[in-house]
Order: C-alpha cells, then sequence, then structure tokens
C-alpha cells in the first residue's frame, strides 16, 4: 500500500487563506530535511501550536478534522518531548499511514516556501497571495506556485526476470531499485522511459504501457509516473557507473526469496507485483 492510500482518512489540500491556528492545531517545523516529532511507541505525533508557542504559520492542509499549520522558523525550536528525526528515513516507517503522508506533504509545502522568499524575476521579497496557494511579488507582480517535478520509475520485466538497480553515491541504497528518472524540457513521459533505460542501462525499451502515479513529496516536489515497458533486442546491461552502482537481472523466484515488501513507494508496488506475476503484459 503507497503512502498516499490513507482512506478512510483524507487529506484536504486546498489553500485556505482564511484559516488560523489555534491553540490545538497541528504544527510542524523543519530544519532541512529534519522535522519535529515524537515517534514513542512507533506512533507518529507532532507538537500543537500552544506547545511551539508564537511564531509565523502557514496553512499547509487539513487531515481529516486536524488542521495542520507550518511553522516558519529558520532556527530549531523545543517542545518537551519532541526531537528532531531524518524524514527521509521517518515516513518509510511512522505510523499512522496517514500522519507519514501528511509529514511528506508538509515537506513539499515547507521547501517551496523556503525557496520561494524571493522574486526569481527582481530579487524583492515575496509575500503570500490571500486567495491561493502562491508566491508573488510587490514589485513587479510575478507569481511563483509550488514545485511541481514529474519523473518516471521504470519496471523492465525479462520472462521470469527483472531488472534492479542501485544507485551510486548514496550511503545505504537497497540494490532493489528500478531505473527512473526526471522529466525533462520538452520531453513526454513515454520518452523519458526509452532516453533513461538506455542511458542507465544501454537498454532499448519498447511497449511502454502506464502503471499509475504517485506524490512523492520527499524529493521537495516530486510526482512518480510509473512505467512497464519491455527489452527491444539484446537483453545485455551496460551500466551508467555515474549514475547507478549495479544493475543485474534478477528471478521471480530470487525475489520470492529475499526481497522484503516494505510498501510505502510505487517502486516496491511495482516489484511485488513483478514478484506475483501480475506484471502487464
Amino acid at each position: 500500500m503507497m503512502i498516499q492510500h490513507i482512506a478512510p482518512k483524507h487529506l484536504d489540500n486546498p489553500y485556505d487563506g482564511t484559516a488560523k491556528p489555534s491553540p490545538e492545531s497541528v504544527a510542524l517545523h523543519f530544519d532541512g530535511k529534519r522535522l519535529l516529532c515524537r515517534t514513542a511507541d512507533g506512533a507518529l505525533a507532532f507538537p500543537t501550536v500552544a506547545e511551539l508557542g508564537a511564531g509565523e504559520y502557514t496553512y499547509l492542509f487539513r487531515l481529516d478534522d486536524a488542521a495542520y499549520f507550518l511553522r516558519r522558523d529558520a532556527r530549531e525550536l523545543a517542545a518537551e518531548g519532541y526531537r528532531y528525526e531524518d524524514i527521509t528515513l521517518l515516513f518509510r516507517t511512522a505510523r499512522p499511514q496517514e500522519r507519514a503522508f501528511a509529514a511528506v506533504t508538509a515537506y513539499h509545502l515547507a521547501s517551496w516556501y523556503a525557496e520561494a522568499q524571493y522574486c526569481g524575476r527582481c530579487g524583492t521579497k515575496t509575500v503570500h497571495d490571500g486567495q491561493e496557494r502562491m508566491m508573488k511579488c510587490p514589485k513587479c507582480a510575478h507569481m511563483i506556485f509550488p514545485k511541481i517535478m514529474p519523473s518516471v520509475i521504470v519496471a523492465v520485466p525479462e520472462g521470469d526476470r527483472l531488472l534492479l538497480t542501485k544507485y551510486a553515491n548514496r550511503p545505504g541504497a537497497s540494490r532493489f531499485a528500478l531505473v527512473a528518472g526526471f522529466t525533462e524540457i520538452g520531453e513526454t513521459a513515454e520518452e523519458t522511459v526509452a532516453r533513461e533505460v538506455m542511458e542507465e542501462v544501454g537498454l532499448k525499451a519498447k511497449n511502454i504501457r502506464y502503471y499509475k502515479s504517485q506524490p512523492w513529496g520527499i524529493s521537495a516536489g516530486g510526482l512518480l509516473l510509473g512505467y512497464w515497458c519491455e527489452v527491444d533486442g539484446a537483453d545485455e546491461i551496460r551500466l551508467d557507473h555515474v549514475e547507478l552502482a549495479e544493475g543485474a537481472w534478477v528471478t521471480r523466484d530470487e525475489l520470492r526469496r529475499v526481497y522484503e515488501d516494505r510498501g510505502v513507494s510505487l517502486t516496491n508496488e511495482m516489484i511485488v507485483e513483478f514478484i506475483k506475476g501480475n506484471a502487464p503484459e
């Protein structure tokens, strides 16, 4: 189950310029990729506005009946019983899942707010629009909206084998990754699939089929687009050693023995679908 699958819970994400924080509102504060939170007994919890005290708060979204606000403060804050945790590690294991999803979505917005403080056209300090989630320049009227960066996740099966990779220069990276990459200017997602498969592992792709998408706030704007494709021609891997440390064809039987279903990600779901024999024809 991917991280955004939180039903019957619901994350209501439209901006509400009239929302004001109450003492009971959830207050999220980030220091880089660290989130102020509590994980006692495996249960993820966040401080309230009352616990963080007075400061600048920006409305984020609602998770069911709870209003979430971003505490916009460049310094570390203190709240009894809470500490900063690395969100890149936290979100994969934290429960309940709806709070983990709220945390990574908030990180996406926190990163954007940090980057949009000044106008990229004239350098003037920006202000928040009152009607929508947009930063605007009071001098030249330049408008800055949240950044969304599409990228592809590509599963390449070949009979009872699946192409798996391991990222280079990422400490602790798993060898159970799929081919992936960001969509470039002037490129369709399908063209991204073909280009990334060729660039990363030296294979030609054919029969490219869309699977499903996933918001991926941990990359501060990612929107993952999942695809399946087949190899067109020879299946010899020619690895891009700048991007990847490993690339290999792994059999379904081996994956059944060693792969750990961690949920959360689109990559995980696609690998599990292959293990179950559900890869689309």
